[in-house]
């Protein structure tokens, strides 16, 4: 973690959790961290998601309909949303930097986007085909 604060045990556990889960809420960190370090309160957990946040170790992200979620991965990039698990997913835009570049207009210059996209995820696409499958 470059530019971190000080960094103890229990910030190394929050950031290790954030690798391990995939764009996991503060509650599911909390939780992860918990296992291993069970006196570490929810306000100190959810105080050091904030910290790396605020001082740009990991993106914050909010999607429609669900709580904020933390990503570790800086490239600007978007996120996919299955309806039906819940599941988020990364997904790179292609060519972001020359958008950013060429896309200028009365002074105003893009340094990053917040894109959502919605759908069904390989896994809940497959069980559907399976369930309908067993129906016929």
């Amino acid at each position: 973690m470059a530019g971190a604060p000080r960094n103890t045990r229990q910030k190394q556990a929050v950031y290790d959790a954030l690798t391990c889960l995939d764009h996991p809420t503060a509650t599911q960190v909390y939780d992860y961290v918990h296992a291993e370090y069970p006196t570490l309160s929810r306000g100190t957990v959810f105080r050091v998601l904030g910290g790396f946040a605020a001082g740009g170790q990991v993106r914050k992200v909010t999607l429609a309909d669900s709580d904020a979620r933390y990503d570790p991965t800086l490239a600007p990039h978007g996120h996919g949303r299955c309806r039906v698990c819940g599941k988020v997913f990364d997904v790179f835009l292609p060519d972001f930097d020359s958008i950013a570049r060429d896309a200028v207009c009365g002074g105003f210059r893009i340094d990053g986007c917040e894109v959502e996209f919605t759908g069904v995820c390989d896994m809940c696409s497959q069980k559907t085909m399976r369930e309908n499958a067993n129906e016929e």
